[in-house]
């Protein structure tokens, strides 16, 4: 069969705002393509969110994939297509893990992210951007929904069945104050 047993897809963590809050490297470097502090917080908190899983669907992934940055994509939104966001979301994880992440496909690519994602196996956890994360979905799931834009608190859970297609579920994170 192809594709992973797992995979779970996480919208990237909080960013920026207008007005400021600023995005902030992880040094603390003001950086607009970065995720502000409660983004930070949130890609902290997800360490044991996924290293010890405790709700129903979630299981520890053992590859981590990230959208990467792209420079040259007319149809990516400049915002998107710099973005550090979804790498950051998932650092702090990756490191706790020792997993490198991989994120050599960049944001816009999404058919190539899908088929990245054919190419594995086992419990794969995906970090990317809202609005596109449906069409990853949706070449393991036809049914997927679009993403709630206002959520940074949800995993969308793809499993495989014994038939070879895959099951959706959404999972609240409810990590940080506020979380539904």
């Amino acid at each position: 069969m192809n594709g992973p047993q797992k995979i779970m897809i996480v919208r990237h963590a909080e960013k920026p705002v207008e007005p400021p809050p600023y995005g902030v490297t992880e040094d603390g470097e003001e950086d607009k393509y970065s995720l502000c502090v409660r983004g930070w917080q949130r890609a902290g908190a997800l360490i044991h969110f996924f290293e010890q899983p405790y709700r129903d669907g979630i299981e520890t992934p053992q590859r981590i994939f990230a959208a990467g940055t792209t420079q040259d994509d007319p149809s990516v939104e400049e915002k998107d297509a710099k973005s550090h966001r979804p790498h950051e979301t998932l650092k702090p994880l990756a490191r706790k893990l020792g997993i490198d992440i991989d994120a050599s496909v960049p944001v816009g690519r999404e058919d190539a992210m899908v088929q990245a994602l054919k190419a594995t196996s086992g419990i794969v956890l995906v970090a990317w951007e809202h609005k596109r994360i449906p069409k990853i979905a949706r070449g393991f799931f036809s049914d997927a929904p679009d993403w709630d834009g206002d959520r940074f608190d949800v995993v969308w859970i793809l499993d495989r069945t014994a038939a070879g297609d895959y099951n959706f579920k959404i999972v609240n994170q409810d990590l940080l104050d506020g979380d539904a």
